[in-house]
This record gives structure tokens, C-alpha cells and sequence, in this order.
């Protein structure tokens, strides 16, 4: 089974079980965020491996940054009374951002984007990233405004500002991406795991999600603050 098709398996069975999570809340979702953080913390162990034994500095700084990022997904979800379309937002803009590299990566080809760090990631696939995502957080958006969601923050995400949020979610998730390929590369490990069949480790899936969560809970949090004022 070629890799892109162990991807598009793996997605079509976990984004579903994910959703719903989310969807649900409460202990649903405290369950999903619970077995995330302990698996990603494990993974994150191996990153941490200097000399031979694990560094205490390099997994207190993995507990600090899967923390941040947890409970960033969690404020997001517990956000308004539309917390479960607020968090999707940035869920749909790194699946898309993810697809769109990948695919333009693969068909495009082109100059290495960083190639000592990831030698797969190329300009063709930021490239294509970025239009994904924007396209993805534009299309939810519309679909949203279809259906009259709740939200006070969403309703002020203007089409200039979802252009700018889809660009912006996008370079920062292959900034996550880029940061989980250079620990992998300084350990000498291709895949941070082997629990999801085409990604590897549970951090190889969710690596863009762990700086975009953090960022987008700021983005949230000031438009939130402008709106109250």
C-alpha cells in the first residue's frame, strides 16, 4: 500500500473519531486530550535522548510545549458556546494546509524548502500549503455563515482577516512541522512512532497543530478583547 494511501486511510478513520470527540465535549473530549498528551509526552521522550539518557531540560520543554498546546485546544473547545466551530477552525486550516503541501510537494517538486532538516518539504509544497488553508478557512466560513452559528468572534472574521488568519495558521504549522524534523533529526529518528499507519508517531500528525493551537487561542483571545471593549 503506497504511503499516501495509508494517509488518506489513517485520516479517514481518525478525523471522524476526532471530530466527534470535539463535538461531544466533556469527558469525551477530556479522554481524546488525555491519551494525546500522554502518547505525544512518550514519543516526545525520544526526542529527548542526549548522550545515551534522557534529558531532564529537553522533556521539561516538551511538558511546557505540548502543555501550552493542550490547553489551548481546551480553552478553545470551552470558548463561547460555539467553542466546537471555533476549534475546528484551526483543525480545517492545518488538514488543508497539510493536503495542499503534500500534494503540490509531490506533484510540483522544486526547490528544498529546508532540506537538512526536512528533506521532503519543498517551496512548491509551502506554497501550496498556504492556498489550502486559506481556501479551507474561507470555504468553513461561508459554510458557517449558512448556518447561523452562534459566535460573536467568528462573525467578525472579515474576508481580508480569514486571508490573512489561513496565511498566517499556515506558516506557523510548518514552523511546528519544520521544529519536530529538527529534534527527529538531531536523535537520528525518521518517525517520532509507528501508531499511525503513513504518519508514524502521533506527533508526526499533530506536530503543525502544536504551535498553530497556542497562536490561534492569541488570535482569538485579542479579537475577543477588541470586541468587549
Amino acid at each position: 500500500m503506497s504511503s499516501l494511501m495509508k494517509r488518506i486511510l489513517s485520516a479517514l478513520v481518525m478525523a471522524p473519531v476526532a471530530t466527534a470527540a470535539i463535538w461531544f465535549g466533556g469527558i469525551p473530549f477530556y479522554i481524546l486530550i488525555g491519551l494525546c498528551f500522554v502518547i505525544s509526552l512518550m514519543e516526545w521522550s525520544k526526542l529527548s535522548i542526549r548522550d545515551g539518557k534522557i534529558s531532564t531540560r529537553m522533556l521539561g520543554g516538551g511538558i511546557l510545549y505540548l502543555g501550552c498546546a493542550f490547553v489551548s485546544c481546551i480553552w478553545l473547545r470551552e470558548f463561547e458556546s460555539a467553542g466546537f466551530y471555533i476549534l475546528l477552525y484551526v483543525f480545517f486550516a492545518v488538514w488543508a494546509c497539510d493536503v495542499g503541501a503534500y500534494t503540490a510537494g509531490r506533484l510540483i517538486g522544486g526547490p528544498k524548502m529546508a532540506p537538512t532538516v526536512s528533506p521532503n518539504k519543498t517551496w512548491a509544497g509551502l506554497f501550496g500549503g498556504c492556498v489550502a488553508s486559506v481556501a479551507a478557512v474561507m470555504l468553513y466560513d461561508m459554510w458557517l455563515d449558512h448556518h447561523d452559528v452562534d459566535s460573536a468572534v467568528i462573525k467578525h472574521f472579515s474576508l481580508f482577516f480569514q486571508f490573512i488568519l489561513g496565511l498566517f495558521l499556515a506558516v506557523v504549522g510548518q514552523l511546528g512541522d519544520l521544529s519536530i524534523s529538527v529534534l527527529k533529526r538531531k536523535v537520528g529518528l525518521k518517525d517520532t512512532g509507528n501508531i499511525i499507519p503513513g504518519h508514524g508517531g502521533l506527533l508526526d500528525r499533530i506536530d503543525a497543530l502544536l504551535l498553530t493551537l497556542p497562536a490561534y487561542a492569541i488570535v482569538v483571545r485579542y479579537l475577543d478583547y477588541l470586541l468587549s471593549r
